[in-house]
């Protein structure tokens, strides 16, 4: 039996989905940014998180608006275990915790042709025996059926079209859907059931005017009023009778409803006589049809993010390849380093260089900002230094000629924090921290932690600075921590940072047991404080030990 938490749940579409849990973080909402989208008007953009933990997972609710729910209490966090059904919203939409194979049992449950039969032999005993009136009923529930079972945009709208029409005995009807600030054509057909393009979409703009005005609909089934029958568009087309709804929905970008679209009916003759029952049947139909909108732009936000997600996944692959592939081969040293962005890609580098001396270059940058401005300016930053290294220019003119190249070209908010240093085999060499946290030495004869600050300003912010080199000597077992503060101010979910203070407990600890197995005691420190909690800015580390 596998002991990977699942989450498993049934979609709308009855389509059962089990997904397993691995990542440190994972987003539940109606938005299409979340790993698990849940489409319904009750469940919030941003709704809940599962939070991975030593111990598995923890359900954290976002500041919901209908609240969270484990086993029908509702909680603000909770930690998960086998068996713990979550629900979301006022509508209860179920989703299962479990660890192992076993998922929860569905029996009890009809599939929808049996629910769909049952829903006619019900209507059929409570309604009057007219058969008008149980077709049109019928037409709503086999649209309902037919756009959850078989779903395209395309023919969700041919099918509302079609069950519109049938009801109100209208010549036409159309859907529209918001274009930038107006509404436009989306689908159209006649009452024989032939397709209408765009060619033949014209409407009372007047009548769509009102329904989005007042949100609400509009109903001249045996004439116009008469503030209507003036109307150049009405006279044009010679209409006697509309009906045109609006098709609400929440948004993938908002928590409130909002007109998605509008059906359209008009006809040259009077339509059928609309009961009360006729209207609620239509009203009824224009409530599923906004689903289907709101279902179409969530299938629009998830290919976007897709689409995004792709080219931000080339964008970390291409950062990557910036970082060194291999590391230099400098005797008597032995060198880590480790970065990981806070999404994709970052403004966080490091970089060693092997000089034509034999001396070592190491570097480790943190420009400021985080994403994909960050990591473009780490990137012209990093080319740019590894010019001047490589044309054998002094450590310090190189960062004064960064410097006076980044004043040129960035923003004078954008600036780079380093800590740069020379190591020969012999431990000798020199470093300059421009405006970066302390680098840590780790005295292997003493056992103390030597604090490596700032000795220089921030690059790429003022003109005028100037760099220069401090002396740097480590002897034979110390070794030199450079960190971005990623690593210090890594919160876990109380919102405590991880502070210098236990960085220093770790490497004061580890560091005799070299500088592999103190990368390694560091990272797992990160894991085990943060408890899965995202992070909040970009980490690396460079360690390097004198063997």
């Amino acid at each position: 039996m596998s002991s990977t938490p699942q989450l498993y749940w049934v979609g709308p579409d009855r389509q059962e989905n089990l997904l397993p849990l691995v990542a440190s973080e994972i987003l539940i909402g109606r938005k299409g940014d979340a790993d698990v989208v849940l489409n319904n008007q009750h469940v919030s953009r941003h709704h809940a998180k599962l939070v991975k933990t030593p111990d598995g997972y923890f359900l954290q609710d976002l500041a919901s608006t209908h609240g969270t729910f484990v086993n029908e209490a509702r909680i603000e966090q909770h930690v998960l275990r086998h068996g713990d059904r979550i629900s979301l919203g006022k509508d209860r939409i179920d989703l299962h915790y479990i660890v192992g194979d076993a998922k929860p049992s569905r029996q009890g449950q009809s599939d929808t042709t049996k629910i769909f039969e049952r829903s006619l032999i019900d209507l059929g005993v409570v309604l009057p025996s007219e058969v008008s009136d149980l077709e049109k009923i019928s037409c709503i529930l086999d649209f309902q059926y037919q756009w959850e079972t078989l779903f395209t945009p395309e023919a969700a709208f041919q099918k509302i079209l079609e069950s519109a029409l049938k009801i109100s005995g209208a010549e036409r009807g159309f859907i529209l859907v918001r274009d930038s600030q107006s509404f436009g054509y989306a689908a159209g057909m006649d009452g024989k059931g032939c397709t209408l393009s765009q060619s033949h979409f014209m409407t009372s703009h007047t009548v769509v005017d009102d329904v989005v005005k007042n949100s609400s609909a509009v109903f001249m089934v045996e004439g116009l009023d008469n503030r209507y029958l003036e109307q150049a568009s009405i006279v044009a087309m010679n209409l006697r009778a509309v009906a045109c709804l609006p098709l609400m929905g929440i948004p993938s970008e908002a928590d409130t409803p909002t007109i998605l679209g509008i059906l359209y009916l008009d006809s040259t003759k009077r339509m059928h006589s609309l009961s009360g029952l006729d209207e609620k049947i239509l009203n009824k139909l224009a409530v599923e049809a906004g689903n289907v909108l709101e279902r179409v732009e969530m299938i629009k936000s998830i290919e976007q993010r897709k689409r995004l997600e792709q080219e931000l996944t080339l964008a970390e692959e291409t950062q990557r390849t910036l970082l060194p592939q291999t590391f230099p081969k400098v005797e008597n040293l032995n060198l880590h380093a480790f970065s990981k962005p806070t999404r994709y890609v970052g403004g966080d580098f490091y970089d060693f260089v092997e000089l034509e001396s034999g001396e070592l270059v190491g570097v480790l940058a943190d420009v400021s900002g985080k994403g994909i401005s960050a990591s473009l300016l780490s990137s012209m930053v990093l080319g740019c230094l590894q010019m001047q290294l490589r044309a054998n220019v002094p450590v310090n003119e190189s960062l004064n000629r960064l410097n006076r190249f980044l004043c040129e070209k960035s923003s004078s908010s954008r600036f780079v924090t380093m800590f740069l240093f020379t190591l020969d085999s012999k431990g000798s060499g020199k470093y300059i921290n421009a405006g970066h946290n302390p680098a840590y030495v780790f005295r292997a004869v003493t056992g103390d932690i030597e604090e490596v600050v700032s000795n220089n300003m921030i690059i790429g912010a003022f003109t005028w600075a100037h760099y220069d080199a401090a002396t740097l000597q480590l002897n034979q077992g110390d070794v030199l921590v450079a960190y971005s503060d990623g690593l210090t101010e890594a919160e876990n979910p109380q919102g405590e940072m991880l502070g210098e203070e236990r960085v220093k407990t770790v490497i004061r600890a580890e560091a005799r047991a070299g500088s592999k197995n103190l990368e390694r005691k560091l990272l797992d420190t990160i894991q085990n404080f943060t408890m899965g909690r995202s992070q909040t800015d970009d980490i690396t580390i460079v360690i390097v030990e004198i063997v």
